[in-house]
C-alpha cells in the first residue's frame, strides 16, 4: 500500500508499506478519505517530531473507509463492505498517546480489537464520502458545544470560524438550537457559517461586544450593558478575544474552551466568583458524540458539503499541507486514498 510518512517540516512523503496483518481480533479498513487536522498542520508546520507525531511515522486520525477484512474472533456484526468511521483514540491498543499516528493518510488501516460503535462507527454510503471524513474533527466541536449542556432557547456564540468553531456551531444548529453565531475575522468563513444557518460577526469590522448586542440585545449588569450570551464556545485561542469574553460576560454564563492555546492567559477570578461564571475544558469526545455525528452527516449533508474546501490525492499531499498551512479561503482539506 502506499502512504504518508512523516520526515519533518517539507517532508511529507510518499512511501510503500506493507498492508497491516490482521490478527483474530483485527479489523482491515481500506481507507478512502483522511482529513487534515489543525494539529497535524501545526506538528508539520513546526518540523518536529516530538509533538505527537514521531518522525519517519505514518499519521493522520480523520478518516472513513470500507472494511476489507475481520478477524476470526471479531463480532458478525462487522461485516466485509460495510463503511465506517474510526476513532483514533480507540483503534490501536496503545490509545490516545499515538492516536494521531492512526494511519489516515495510509491506503489501509488496521484497527486492533475492532467493536462496532467502540472504534468503529457504521456510516451510510448515501452519505458522500468527503462529508463522512468529517466524523471525527465534528465529535471534537460537538463535544466542546455540548459540554455547556445547551439549551435551545440560550444565545450560544461560537469563537473561531475555523474548522472545530464551525462543526461546533454545525452540531448546535443539526440538534435544534437556533440562535447561534459565529464570530471570526475573515468573512470568507463567516459566509460558511451563515450556510449552516448561524448568525455572524465579523470583529475586523466591529467589536465583539457591539456585534454580540446588535443579535441578541444587552441585560444590565451592575450597572452595565454587555451582550445576552448564555454560552460562549471558544475554538479561536485567541488570547485577546478571551479577555473581551471574560470582560462582557454576563452571570451564570457558560464557557467552553475547545481551542489550543499557545500562550498564557490570564483569568479574572474575581469576574468568575462574582458572576458565577462556568468555566469548562473540553478535548476529545465521547461514544454519544461519535453516535450523535453520524446522525448529523446523514441528516445535514447539504450543508456539512460546502466545508469540504479542496480535495487532493495523496501523492500531492505536502502540497495539500502548504495549501493547508496557508490557510487562504480553507476549512477542511481532504485526501483521496482511492
Amino acid at each position: 500500500m502506499k502512504a504518508a510518512v512523516y520526515y519533518g517540516k517539507d517532508g511529507v512523503r510518499i512511501e510503500e508499506k506493507a498492508i497491516p496483518k490482521v490478527g483474530p481480533r483485527d479489523v482491515l479498513v481500506r481507507n478512502l478519505r483522511g482529513g487534515i487536522c489543525g494539529t497535524d498542520i501545526n506538528i508539520v508546520k513546526a518540523g518536529k517530531g516530538d509533538i505527537g507525531i514521531s518522525l519517519g511515522s505514518e499519521f493522520g486520525h480523520e478518516m472513513v473507509g470500507d472494511v476489507v477484512e475481520v478477524g476470526a474472533e471479531v463480532s458478525p456484526e462487522i461485516e466485509i463492505g460495510m463503511r465506517v468511521g474510526i476513532n483514533p483514540i480507540t483503534a490501536k491498543k496503545v490509545g490516545r498517546r499515538k492516536s494521531l499516528e492512526c494511519s489516515g493518510f495510509s491506503q489501509y488501516v488496521l484497527v486492533e480489537e475492532a467493536e462496532l460503535n467502540y472504534n468503529l462507527y457504521r456510516i451510510d454510503k448515501n452519505v458522500p464520502v468527503e462529508v463522512a471524513s468529517l466524523l471525527e474533527p465534528m465529535s471534537v466541536g460537538r463535544h466542546g458545544a455540548f459540554s455547556t449542556n445547551p439549551q435551545p432557547e440560550d444565545h450560544i456564540v461560537v469563537v473561531g470560524g475555523g474548522p472545530i468553531g464551525l462543526l461546533a456551531a454545525a452540531s448546535l444548529i443539526a440538534e435544534g438550537m437556533n440562535n447561534v453565531c459565529v464570530v471570526d475575522i475573515d468573512e470568507w468563513r463567516l459566509t460558511k457559517a451563515a450556510g449552516l444557518g448561524a448568525l455572524t460577526v465579523n470583529t475586523a469590522a466591529t467589536t465583539l461586544e457591539e456585534g454580540l448586542a446588535r443579535h441578541f440585545g444587552t441585560v444590565n449588569v451592575y450597572g452595565l450593558e454587555v451582550p445576552d450570551v448564555d454560552v460562549f464556545i471558544d475554538a479561536a485561542g485567541a488570547p485577546v478575544l478571551f479577555e473581551n469574553i471574560m470582560r462582557i460576560v454576563k452571570p451564570k454564563a457558560r464557557i467552553s474552551i475547545i481551542a489550543v492555546y499557545k500562550t498564557e492567559v490570564p483569568i479574572s477570578l474575581q469576574q468568575v466568583m462574582s458572576k458565577e461564571v462556568q468555566l469548562k475544558g473540553s478535548s476529545g469526545y465521547t461514544h454519544e458524540d461519535f453516535t450523535k455525528v453520524v446522525g448529523y452527516l446523514a441528516s445535514f449533508t447539504d450543508e456539512l458539503s460546502p466545508l469540504i474546501t479542496q480535495v487532493f490525492k495523496l501523492e500531492d499531499i505536502q502540497e495539500a499541507f502548504n495549501t493547508a498551512i496557508a490557510a487562504k479561503e480553507t476549512v477542511k482539506i481532504v485526501i483521496d486514498l482511492n
